[in-house]
Order: C-alpha cells, then sequence, then structure tokens
C-alpha cells in the first residue's frame, strides 16, 4: 500500500490559502485545506511532476502574504524535505528523517536543484522556534527536538509532519474543507485520467527534450486547452460561485476535442443506453455521453449526487489527522 505523497504547506493568507497564485509552484492538485486557528491555514496539494521546487514559491508566498510559510514534500510516508520561509528570507532545505544527511532513498528536489544538505538538530530546533515566534505562535521546543531527532520516520513521515506543525504552536488541525466540485466524478474523472494526464505527460517529455537540446514537437492546441481546464477545475474547488452543470459540460467537450486529435485511436466499443437493458440498439459514444452528463446534471440540480468512494475514503483518511477540532 503506497504512504503519503505530497506537499504540505502553512501559511496565513488574507483569503483561502488554496486561491493564493503562489500555492501553484507546490503543485496544482490543491486537495486538501484546513484552518489552523487565527488565520493559519494548511494545504495538502500535488503536482504532475514532483517533488516541486520548495523555495521559489515559499519566499513569494511570504512576500504576498507578508506572513511566515512552512512547507515540506513527504515521499511515501518515508521521508520528507522541509523549507522554513519568512518574508524576506528563505532557509535551507531541511531533509526529515533524518536532518543530519542527504537522503540515499528519494530524490526531494527537481532534477538538477541541489540536494538538502545535512544539519544538526538543535540547528533545525532553533530555526523553527524562530519562525513560530515571527509568526505570532509559541513553539514547544521539547517537542520539536523529540520529533527532529528522530533518525527515521518509520514509514509515518505524513503523520509526524502533522505532530511537527502542532509543536509550532497552531491552535488547531481542523478537518478538510468541503469540495464544491466532485473532481472525481463522472464527467470530471474523464479529464484528470484521460486527456490532461496525456498532455501533462507529453509536456514533461518535451521539457527533458528540450533542456537536452533535442527537438519535440511545439504543444498542439488540446494539450493546452486540457492543462489549462484541469488547472481550473482544481482551482474551482474551493470556490464559492462555481457552475458546476458548466463546468461539467466544458470537461466533456474538451475531452471529446482532445480524443478526436489523438493520432493513435483504440478500437471503438460498442455503447448503449442505460434504459436499454437487454441491448438492443447500439448508440454513439457521445450519445452515451450525452445520456450520462445528463443523469449527472439532474443529480446535481436535485442535490442528490454523491461524492465517488475514491474521495470519501481519502477525505476519511485526511481527517482523521485533524487534532483539537
Amino acid at each position: 500500500m503506497s504512504g503519503y505523497w505530497g506537499t504540505i504547506v502553512v501559511a496565513r493568507p488574507s483569503g483561502l490559502l488554496a486561491a493564493e497564485d503562489a500555492t501553484q509552484g507546490y503543485g496544482f492538485q490543491h486537495r486538501w485545506l484546513r484552518e489552523l486557528g487565527d488565520g493559519w491555514q494548511m494545504l495538502e496539494t500535488q503536482g504532475f511532476n514532483d517533488p516541486p521546487d520548495l523555495i521559489a514559491p515559499s519566499r513569494e508566498l511570504a512576500g504576498v502574504t507578508g506572513q511566515p510559510v512552512l512547507a515540506a514534500y513527504v515521499s511515501d510516508d518515508h521521508c520528507a524535505v522541509m523549507c522554513a520561509a519568512v518574508p524576506g528570507r528563505v532557509g535551507p532545505l531541511t531533509h526529515l528523517w533524518g536532518v543530519e544527511q542527504p537522503c540515499r532513498v528519494f530524490q526531494h528536489q527537481p532534477s538538477r536543484f541541489p540536494k538538502p544538505a545535512g544539519r544538526t538538530v538543535p540547528d533545525v530546533v532553533t530555526e523553527l522556534a524562530q519562525w513560530s515566534a515571527a509568526a505570532g505562535l509559541v513553539a514547544a521546543r521539547e517537542a520539536l527536538q523529540d520529533l527532529l531527532a528522530r533518525p527515521d520516520a518509520q514509514g509515518e513521515a505524513g503523520d509526524l509532519m502533522f505532530e511537527l506543525v502542532k509543536a509550532l504552536g497552531v491552535a488547531r488541525i481542523g478537518r478538510t474543507r468541503p469540495w464544491s466540485v466532485p473532481v472525481f466524478n463522472y464527467p470530471f474523472s474523464l479529464l484528470g485520467g484521460g486527456a490532461a494526464l496525456r498532455a501533462r505527460s507529453r509536456a514533461a517529455e518535451r521539457t527533458v527534450y528540450e533542456e537536452d537540446g533535442d527537438p519535440y514537437p511545439p504543444p498542439e492546441p488540446w494539450e493546452t486547452e486540457t492543462i489549462a481546464l484541469e488547472n481550473e477545475l482544481y482551482a474551482s474547488l474551493y470556490r464559492d460561485d462555481v457552475d458546476v452543470v458548466a463546468l461539467a459540460r466544458r470537461v466533456v467537450h474538451v475531452c471529446a476535442d482532445a480524443k478526436r486529435a489523438q493520432r493513435y485511436r483504440l478500437p471503438e466499443p460498442v455503447w448503449y443506453s442505460i434504459e436499454d437493458r437487454e441491448r438492443r440498439t447500439p448508440i454513439s459514444e457521445e450519445e452515451m455521453t450525452a445520456e450520462l452528463v445528463a443523469r449527472f446534471e439532474a443529480r446535481w440540480v436535485a442535490g442528490t449526487e454523491q461524492p465517488d468512494s475514491t474521495e470519501v475514503r481519502a477525505r476519511r483518511v485526511a481527517d482523521a489527522r485533524a487534532w483539537n477540532r
């Protein structure tokens, strides 16, 4: 079973942390957003080409908010890399766990970026205590000392990061905020698992080729369109004014355009209406899609659409980390 993967960001924005442009540097899949008390928030996000560079977005976010920022990327619950920033200054990358030597298992920075250097536990404790004071919090130095002195995470790096945030003096770690868009439900699931995945894969491959000085075809319109729409989809998760039905229709339209633009196609399956239980009359994929979307729209308008089991399970695990709710 896979462990925790992703970036954890702690900051104090004027609005929602997920809406801050600087957070895009950590990743675009802003899945979980929590309240920590007194305006502090925690964002859990992921990107396509993780690990991200923590330094640049932390510097930008601290500058925009005028408040300290803490960011950490966790690798499969095995270990993490952390960056503590205050306005005007970003601390060194720190490997957790342990802090005294670079990681020998995972890549914690994008390729061609420097790796976290070894540090001493007292040095990191002092840095985090100063970060906490700059944030107007009171750190539990003894708890920080005990956490950072661990030689390894023993498969609990995600949970340990939450314990570290708690030791910084936040009032609580709240439950996850609800989503405005059910991104794991059909038709939204068409995007992330299909067209956008292919587009991002091509973009990543293009970057590698260009960095090596090799030619690669420029992005096709469908690639740019699907990536932009997936970014918009995740940016809409915590918006109150999103038109979910209109967004669903756009996803279907963009995915259909992307499929038509693909050079290689699998044999088309045979589709039947949901009402055609005896499968007497085949219909086109377009007709089948229209039927499924219409059913989604009806459920959404009626308020009966239920979250996909993937979201339910993931949220249950995420909410288990809440503290002093």
